[in-house]
């Protein structure tokens, strides 16, 4: 199902901006159901590294941590990390031992602030297990197996233990390819009332849900190519959480949401000097990019949950998105 009318890149995913890359891992050990996804916006093999960054948060957005730092500096160089609620001091306590590990110290030009987004997860998991088999060797894991060449969609990594619309959850992605810019999303799929998913406008009919209420919050993380200021990109934030609101994953009992939008433009070279020119978007081309944004994460919802599988664990049992063969 083709949502909007800008064409999707060529993966269809976050990974089409240039230089982004995503891993996961999945941590399913001592009943545990979970994992940890995380966003690199740069390749590996750059040290010194800069990207403007700005978001938009719903009732403060959960359990967050280096965003403030980033707003006021405008700027980040960190990994975004997404995380189960009661490992959040851990994976912290992992990024700060990478950073220190991989540039020598601890800078807004390497590594710093640690930036992580964390959800609850605790309907299939006890905290308490959690907080005890979580720690920094999974997040050694999970930046060791960023890539930009797989596509991961569904049950991966912190979509192990997500719940929408009534059916399990997951990871969702997409992007959209412009005349001179892409735009690219993933989407932590939480959330939604029970038989309320609509793409298009439109309500999708499925087949099996729980009648149980889904922790309502989500997580969405924006690249685009676009030299974009952070005030830039603080709007194309908040159209993402209007993509999340058109597909009803954003509805009138969303406890907390946040969403991160940055820009892989602002690059340093050998010399140190900056690469691309800031502030010359013309407003088309920025209103271009807010569609662009909408329509990827309506789409990243939709194939996500297609992409995820049932789940029967711990005594509980969840369906995943089958479309009905007659809406």
């Amino acid at each position: 199902m083709k949502v909007g009318d800008i064409p999707s890149g060529s993966f269809d995913s976050i990974i089409d901006v240039q230089g982004v890359s995503v891993g996961n891992v999945d941590i399913d050990s001592d009943g545990l159901c979970s994992g940890l996804t995380a966003v690199n916006p740069y390749p590996s093999e750059i040290k010194d590294r800069i990207c403007h960054i700005g978001r938009w948060s719903l009732d403060n957005g959960g359990s967050t941590s280096g965003l403030g730092v980033s707003e006021d500096f405008g700027i980040f160089s960190s990994p975004i990390v997404l995380a189960p609620a009661p490992s959040f001091g851990r994976v912290y306590e992992g990024m700060i031992q990478h950073g220190i590990q991989r540039d020598g110290g601890l800078s807004t030009n390497n590594g710093w602030p640690p930036i992580i987004m964390s959800l609850n997860d605790g309907v299939w998991n006890d905290a308490q297990r959690i907080y005890e088999n979580i720690n920094e060797d999974h997040l050694k894991m999970v930046l060791s197996k960023i890539s930009d060449e797989k596509i991961y969609q569904g049950n991966f990594g912190i979509g192990r233990s997500l719940r929408a619309f009534g059916l399990r959850g997951g990871i969702g992605t997409a992007s959209r390819a412009l005349p001179d810019y892409t735009v690219g999303v993933l989407v932590a799929i939480n959330g939604g009332l029970v038989g309320d998913l609509r793409i298009g406008g439109s309500k999708i009919p499925f087949q099996g849900f729980e009648y149980q209420k889904s922790p309502q919050e989500f997580c969405i993380v924006v690249a685009t190519d676009a030299p974009l200021l952070p005030i830039q990109l603080r709007s194309l934030a908040e159209r993402a959480g209007l993509g999340a609101a058109r597909c009803a994953l954003w509805n009138s009992f969303t406890r907390q949401a946040q969403v991160i939008a940055f820009s892989t433009s602002q690059k340093r070279d050998k010399e140190n000097s900056t690469i691309s020119e800031f502030g010359s978007i013309q407003n088309d081309t920025l209103f271009s990019l807010y569609t662009a944004t909408v329509d990827s994460v309506e789409s990243a919802v939709l194939s996500g949950l297609l992409a995820a599988q049932s789940l029967d664990i711990n005594g509980r049992k969840l369906q995943a998105l089958r479309l009905s063969e007659n809406p």
